[in-house]
This record gives structure tokens, sequence and C-alpha cells, in this order.
């Protein structure tokens, strides 16, 4: 079944009616939908082009993308189970993410990130306030080894040093999406 908001936004989508960082956010949120409620939505596609070719020039009134906009802006919730969405290799050897909400208009990302035993992110900057919590496993992070259960948070503007894991780690991770999102 695909989630009201999804829906929405693909409606919207498919008569031309989102500007191109919210055609963005629908396009990274349909990837982390599985592959049988990405068909329902290609469907839906298919559906919408047929109707708007079988309409009669009408032009709906000033207000309804403004309607329409206004209600896909409304606070909504969505639940991923673990079954749900997909695991993607990163830019990093080793670094696998899954992509838990997005948020492009606050650069903010939730995600999880699973790193193999050896696996080693470069040092960066952070461009936003970004906070880790250690699901599994352990990360060296500054100096310091982190275990399941533990927490870290770097400041926006900071930077540190390489961190690695010597047994692997799954951790949650809500950052700047700019900082991992290309």
């Amino acid at each position: 079944m695909i989630p009201d908001d999804i829906q929405a936004l693909a409606l919207a989508d498919a008569i031309g009616a989102l500007d191109p960082d919210e055609r963005l956010d629908l396009e990274a949120r349909l990837a982390d939908l599985p592959i049988e409620v990405r068909a329902e939505v290609a469907h839906l596609y298919d559906a919408s082009v047929e109707l708007a070719s079988s309409a009669i020039g009408a032009m709906p009134s000033p207000g309804v993308r403004d309607a329409l906009l206004a209600r896909i802006a409304a606070p909504s919730n969505h639940t991923i189970t673990a079954a749900d969405g997909a695991w993607v290799e990163t830019r990093v050897p080793g670094v696998r993410m899954k992509i838990l909400a997005l948020d492009r208009a606050r650069d903010r990302v939730t995600m999880l990130l699973r790193a193999e035993p050896g696996a080693r992110y470069p040092a960066h900057r952070h461009s936003g306030p970004e906070e880790c919590y250690v699901i599994s496993g352990s990360v060296n992070i500054e100096g310091r080894v982190l275990h399941a259960g533990d927490f870290h948070h770097a400041e926006g503007e900071s930077v540190h040093g390489e961190a690695w894991t010597d047994v692997g780690m799954e951790v949650l991770l809500v950052a700047a999406a700019s900082d991992y999102l290309e």
C-alpha cells in the first residue's frame, strides 16, 4: 500500500506541480520503498497520465495547486520496519547506509550506517550538528571506543579525524544530509 504522503507527492509530480527540490525528496523517498510499493506508484503515474490525457482542457481553479501543496506540507508520519528500505553502498568501502528519513528543506537525514570490520571513515567536517548512537559493535571516534548504547554528538562546523571499527558496527546517525548524500 502506498503511504498517503507519498501518494499525494506522486500525484502532484504526475501533473508537474512539484518544484525541483520537492521532486528530489520524492525520488529519495521512493528509493527507500519496497519494490512492490514502487510498482504501485508507477501504476499511479500511468493512471494519472491516462486520466490527464482524457481531460477536456479544463483548467483547475488557481487555489488547487496551493491546496494540494498545503496538504502535502502538512505534518505526516511514516514507519519503516526492519524489512523495509534498502541498504546501499556509500562512497566509503565497507560502509552501507539505509535512509530512514530525509528532510532536504532543513538539510537533515536520519539513517542507519553499517560498517564491516576494519572499515575506516575519513576525517571530515560537519556542516550541521551530527548525532551518532551505537546500536551494535564498536566505533573509534576521536580517540574513544564507543560500544552499543554509547552516544556521540558533534557540533556543526566541527571537524574530527578518521573514525573506524575493528569489529564492525551499526549506528543510528542524524546529520546534515549534504554531508552524506550526493
